[in-house]
């Protein structure tokens, strides 16, 4: 399935996000707009109501006569103070003029008409352009209902209301009320259709400056792979610079230039250790097959034969030897997983390892001295490991200490930690050397037999431990190791 692309996800992003914006917009004027209808609606309704029951009570004031619809009618669109002589009329009259006041009718468009359309009466604001849109198109509605329309005249918008009037002899006749709808009103109508016709055309440049956006915020990203594209395993010394990115790029560049400085350093020291691998394996197979030649030659003595199969066995020793360590080396790095970290007794376990390394070092004429103490020191890790530790301490101080000298080994709790010391008596480290002696492949003395792995795999060890290992050392004098793990409760 193919993937799509982050610069377009972010375009319609942006414009979906302008358009729901436009829209909801949009939708609130639209409710403010239909109530606003919805309130002129309902006060035109009044208003015609009104008109219909004002008249009502004049035809009952005046009679039946052929005279009084037109008279009343007159007298209610005219909205005149009588005088108190038309005894009739007047408290109709007055009723009605405060009544017309508090509904601001005065202000309004009354057009009275009959069904054919011959007898007609309207307000004096109504003239004969406004009368011509009322009367177009007009329609009478229903017995009990009412009709709106919306007039646009002279750039202004007209509300109407066409409402049914019954006379006494069931004659029907037409009100019509109309009110200039509010400025506010119209400009949010206008908005309304300016905001319909427009948003395609927005949404339409919303997109193209969204796609602007994202090349810009995804430029970084494309520098990033350019960089990413150059760089190989033969120069992993180019880095991006972040002078002119956002803080979030920024972060980004960092991470990547961290991680490529991460890479540089892994493939140098892949580099050293094959080197190193190479160099301590090609010594041992050379001397092998030297040996095989030299045999190969001419008839030797059984003598020789057994000289040279003792120097193939010590050197195919020295190759298995150091394959272990590799093999150990990648798995304390590569599968911590499989440890299975135990709670013992320490001092238990202390004492077995120097145990069994008295009967080496006696061989060499060297003494073990051990300082320990009685009560138990519990400790988490898992054995094997640790006892490949202190095997690895153990044999350089016996190898390194001359004939009659002695290793002193001491084991003490302090500050929730426990500390186990190895002294010997040897010559000691000098102290350009005292700060690579963990390192792959180190040996401070090449003559010395070893493949420089011990006390690397012995402090990659007591690092997986929540350990560390100390050194101290004097020319002539010996050098102490202490191997410092933390205290099981």
């Amino acid at each position: 399935m193919k993937s799509s692309s982050i610069k377009f996800e972010i375009s319609i992003l942006y414009t979906a996000i302008l358009g729901l914006i436009l829209i909801a917009f949009s939708g609130v004027l639209y409710l403010i707009s239909n109530t606003f209808l919805q309130q002129t609606d309902q006060q035109l309704k009044v208003k015609a109501q009104a008109v219909g029951l004002t008249i009502g009570s004049y035809l009952s004031a005046l009679g039946g006569g052929p005279d009084s619809l037109p008279e009343a009618v007159a007298k209610t669109i005219g909205m005149k103070n009588e005088n108190i002589f038309q005894y009739k009329t007047w408290k109709i009259s007055q009723k009605w003029f405060r009544q017309a006041q508090s509904l601001n009718l005065n202000k309004d468009y009354i057009n009275f008409v009959s069904r054919d359309g011959k007898e007609e009466f309207s307000s004096l604001n109504l003239d004969k352009k406004l009368r011509f849109y009322f009367m177009e198109d007009i329609q009478f509605p229903p017995r009990g209902q009412v009709a709106f329309r919306t007039l646009n005249v002279r750039h202004k918008n007209i509300r109407v209301i066409n409402y049914l009037f019954t006379d006494g002899k069931l004659s029907q006749y037409l009100i019509q009320v109309g009110v200039a709808q509010d400025p506010i009103m119209a400009q949010l109508r206008n908005w309304l259709y300016s905001i319909a016709i427009s948003v395609p055309l927005i949404l339409l440049l919303t997109s193209f400056v969204g796609r602007i956006l994202a090349n810009r915020i995804l430029g970084p990203v494309y520098e990033i792979t350019a960089m990413a594209n150059r760089i190989t395993q033969e120069d992993l010394s180019a880095r991006i610079t972040s002078k002119h990115f956002d803080k979030e790029m920024e972060s980004l560049i960092g991470s990547f230039n961290e991680m490529i400085a991460r890479l540089e350093k892994s493939f140098k020291h892949i580099e050293q250790f094959s080197y190193h691998v190479a160099h301590e394996l090609k010594t041992p197979l050379t001397i092998i097959q030297g040996e095989a030649d030299l045999l190969l030659r001419k008839e030797r003595t059984k003598q020789e034969y057994q000289q040279a199969l003792r120097i193939v066995r010590e050197e195919s020793q020295r190759v298995l030897k150091t394959v272990d360590d590799l093999l150990l080396l990648t798995k304390l790095g590569y599968q911590q997983e499989v440890f299975k970290f135990e709670k013992f007794d320490f001092i238990e376990f202390f004492s077995e390892i120097v145990e069994q390394n008295r009967l080496l070092a006696a061989n060499k004429g060297i003494g073990i001295r051990m300082n320990l103490q009685n009560t138990p020191l519990m400790v988490k890790g898992e054995k094997l490991h640790l006892r490949r530790l202190f095997f690895n301490i153990i044999d350089n101080a016996i190898k390194f200490t001359p004939e009659g000298g002695c290793v002193d080994m001491r084991v003490e709790r302090g500050h929730g930690r426990i500390i186990s010391s190895i002294s010997d008596t040897g010559p000691g480290i000098a102290p350009e050397s005292l700060g690579k002696i963990f390192e792959e492949f180190y040996r401070a003395d090449k003559n010395t037999p070893g493949n420089g792995l011990g006390l690397y795999i012995a402090h990659t060890i007591a690092r997986l431990h929540q350990g560390e290992i100390q050194v101290e050392s004097q020319l002539g004098r010996g050098t102490t190791f202490r191997v410092i793990l933390p205290f099981q409760n």
